[in-house]
């Protein structure tokens, strides 16, 4: 019996199959990997957000102000203060949040604490969430120390505060003002708008609140209100 073999045009037509699945699979995979990598830039651009709205709460609700200082010497001031800013607004403030990293050094948990928003460092054309940090309180509340990015791609900061003294939301406070000299804001809300991974605009909120209400004074120290 004679053993017939494929001919060239069944051969081609096979072959033509094979690619037409081959570009098939490679396509679907292509799509999955391209899904996967938008899923992990979405997942990760709100987890960065959570986490720096989770940061600021935290450090804010350990802010405070005290009367504990040499009235000669600016060094020992401490202040909580928002501002207009390019970015929305700015908060200035001094906190019980500092961490030492080395056992022996000369620090303690006080530190000066500032949120902004200005050009990302990492990226010229888009604006960050700036937090700068000093562990040392001194004469410059507002300067100094190290700016980190805590957020990328954030457009605008925004604070309220609640005044428990006139029942009321106030979108300033400055406690070396008259008016809020020497207390705190009872809770704090933070507003940040941040452009998405597709260009589009977010907002979030939280709020927290302040454990230290007024300037801390324990009598019996020597320490007494300055008249600044």
């Amino acid at each position: 019996m004679r053993q017939r073999g494929f001919t060239l045009f069944e051969i081609m037509i096979a072959v033509g199959i094979l690619g037409f699945i081959g570009m098939l699979t490679f396509g679907v995979v292509g799509r999955s990997m391209d899904g996967r990598e938008r899923a992990e830039q979405i997942t990760s651009h709100y987890h960065g957000v959570r986490q720096a709205m989770l940061r600021m709460a935290r450090e804010i609700e350990m802010a405070y102000v005290t009367a504990h200082r040499d009235c000669e010497d600016p060094r020992t001031r401490s202040i909580f203060a928002s501002a207009n800013a390019s970015g929305g607004m700015r908060l200035d403030f001094t906190a019980f949040s500092h961490y030492k990293v080395r056992a022996d050094a000369n620090e303690s948990d006080e530190e000066e604490l500032s949120y902004y928003v200005d050009d990302n460092p990492d990226d010229k054309k888009t604006t960050a969430l700036i937090r700068r940090s000093q562990p040392r309180v001194d004469d410059e509340p507002r300067e100094g120390g190290i700016e980190q990015v805590l957020a990328p791609n954030v457009k605008k900061l925004e604070f309220e505060f609640y005044d428990s003294k006139e029942d009321r939301w106030v979108d300033e406070w400055n406690t070396t003002n008259m008016d809020y000299r020497d207390r705190m804001p009872m809770f704090v809300s933070i507003k940040l708008t941040v452009v998405d991974p597709q260009g589009k605009d977010e907002v979030f909120v939280t709020k927290t609140r302040v454990m230290l209400r007024n300037a801390i004074l324990i009598a019996g120290t020597g320490f007494t209100r300055c008249a600044d």
